[in-house]
């Protein structure tokens, strides 16, 4: 996509997810395959696990080896700091990981596209939050599927950035 593209969306375009579904769990695969997605990157905390969880449920477990039974590349693109139980979770889960992230920041998701070794229009980015998932998941160019978030706990920073996205979700009729 040119930067000419890009600069012509406007930011309700920017903030609005490909789908929406109430979790991962809920992701159509009759949606990806007319998409013709190949990967998908999925956020981590409060989309995947509770807020600092990093215990991995058999569900979890059985929800990505799907995935790559069914042929797609997954990768975890989280803003988490780096630690050994993030690191644990995506060798239980046999995902590629991303840590460190910022964001909506698109160099990580540009990076996340070069690792999965795929092309935004062939990838799926997951994630609970407008501001950071679904608005680098848009700017790079991929489809993007906005997740309610999994637990109450949050990272403050967080906590403030959800007051916004009520209000944004509210004014887009999307609450």
């Amino acid at each position: 996509m040119s930067d000419n593209t890009r600069a012509r969306r406007s930011i309700r375009q920017l903030l609005t997810p490909s789908l929406y579904v109430e979790t991962v769990y809920d992701l159509p695969g009759e949606w990806l395959k007319e998409r013709a997605i190949t990967s998908i990157i999925t956020d981590l905390d409060n989309t995947l696990v509770p807020w600092r969880d990093y215990r991995v449920a058999g569900e979890l477990a059985d929800w990505f080896d799907s995935l790559h039974k069914s042929g797609y590349k997954t990768l975890i693109l989280t803003n988490a700091r780096p630690a050994p139980t993030i690191q644990e979770l995506s060798r239980k889960l046999n995902t590629k990981l991303v840590v460190g992230a910022g964001k909506p920041v698109t160099r990580f998701f540009r990076k996340a596209l070069e690792i999965l070794d795929s092309k935004p229009h062939q990838t799926c980015v997951i994630g609970d939050q407008l501001f950071t998932d679904v608005l680098g998941g848009n700017l790079v160019g991929c489809h993007t599927v906005l997740v309610e978030r999994i637990g109450h706990r949050e990272f403050v920073g967080t906590r403030i950035m959800r007051l916004f996205e009520r209000l944004v979700k509210k004014r887009m009729g999307t609450m």
